[in-house]
């Protein structure tokens, strides 16, 4: 959002954040623009005109918003994360039945948003697959660009932190669809295997009952093998020194339409471990920025590719960084994305004028969008 706010001041865009509650006390947002609570902007969504409206996040009443902001002449795009069919056996054998459910449930408000919006925007080619095969019926517009960053470590921070790398680390959601399981069994067999490896584990969740069923995790989080901060929300500055703390971060997910672990990981001068999953093949590069295993399952095999990566850990730090700066940073992707913007309106024009001519001429089947 700090990415897309910076990309559109340059484009010549006065920004305002239309922000839940929980994102409020976020004193980055206020820097950048001015901030607007949503209840006010649900309660009265004529209060201002908006040239552009993005809504980064699914939500129950974006579809009302966005009728009303397109009523008004605003173009409007839905960024669709995760485009996946609202519901698939797969999935459920993943997620469980209550990660199922609520992935449903935001799947309906997130067509409901899409059929209103001007156009969709997604993250990885991977996810523009998706989204053509299971939603492009409600909504054709659908534009792929990189998932986008502000660079929020610099050069000069690089090149001090560079050879202070010392974690493999897991920084994220800890899930069963991440690999979790699989990274906390890697460093178990690590340690038995008297692997001199250290492991961060940064995440939200709060693993304390996890700790409390697994006596082997917690000895190696008591031994000091393995950092782990969990149970809150993390800082940009405390999630950015995460990454620069680690040489390789694990992206051996079970499935995946597009990681902010990746950028974020680049940007920090920092290697990726993954699977052959979602866009993953379509950044990584072996040997380069990262390295792929077969599955993460294999502890044995992934203990040789982590060896080879933190010895060779500062020949991926300049390769990352350039990835971040060619392919993630927001500056990057300025010219792409005004031409995303520009064809939305120009079929927006071009949908006025064929609706016109339909009525004009009585021919039928040609309905006005539903906004």
């Amino acid at each position: 959002m700090i990415a897309l706010a910076r990309l559109l001041h340059e484009l010549g865009y006065e920004v305002a954040f239309i922000l839940d509650e929980k994102y409020l006390p976020f004193a980055d947002f206020s820097a950048l623009g001015e901030v607007v609570a949503a209840r006010d902007a649900y309660v009265n969504p004529h209060s201002r005109p908006f040239d552009l409206a993005i809504f980064y996040n699914c939500a129950t009443k974006n579809p009302s918003l966005v009728r009303a902001l397109r009523q008004r002449g605003t173009t409007v795009f839905y960024t669709f994360h995760t485009p996946e069919p609202a519901w698939s056996l797969r999935f459920f054998i993943a997620e469980g039945w209550k990660n199922t459910l609520r992935h449903w449930i935001s799947s309906c408000f997130s067509i409901c948003t899409i059929r209103r919006s001007s156009g969709v925007i997604v993250y990885s080619s991977c996810a523009q697959a998706l989204y053509e095969q299971h939603y492009r019926k409600h909504n054709r517009l659908v534009h792929a660009i990189p998932l986008l960053f502000d660079d929020e470590i610099g050069d000069e921070r690089m090149e001090q932190v560079r050879r202070g790398k010392r974690y493999f680390g897991f920084v994220g959601t800890a899930c069963k669809s991440h690999g979790f399981d699989a990274f906390v069994a890697f460093a178990k067999y690590a340690a038995a295997k008297s692997s001199d490896l250290r492991f961060l584990i940064a995440t939200r969740l709060d693993l304390t009952s996890a700790l409390a069923a697994d006596a082997e995790l917690a000895r190696l989080v008591s031994q000091g093998k393995i950092q782990l901060e969990h149970g809150r929300v993390f800082s940009n500055e405390e999630i950015n020194r995460h990454y620069l703390n680690c040489f390789c971060v694990w992206n051996a997910y079970l499935r995946s339409t597009q990681s902010g672990v990746v950028p974020r990981a680049f940007m920090a001068g920092t290697s990726v471990l993954a699977s052959r999953v979602g866009s993953f093949p379509e950044y990584i590069r072996a040997g380069v920025n990262g390295e792929f295993v077969d599955s993460g399952d294999d502890p044995a095999s992934i203990l040789e590719v982590v060896k080879r990566m933190r010895k060779q850990s500062e020949n991926y730090v300049d390769a990352c960084r350039k990835t971040f700066k060619e392919t993630f940073y927001y500056r990057a992707n300025l010219h792409r994305f005004a031409e995303i913007v520009a064809s939305a309106r120009t079929e927006v024009r071009n949908e006025t004028f064929r609706i016109d001519v339909g009525i004009r001429q009585g021919v039928s089947g040609i309905l006005p969008p539903e906004s």
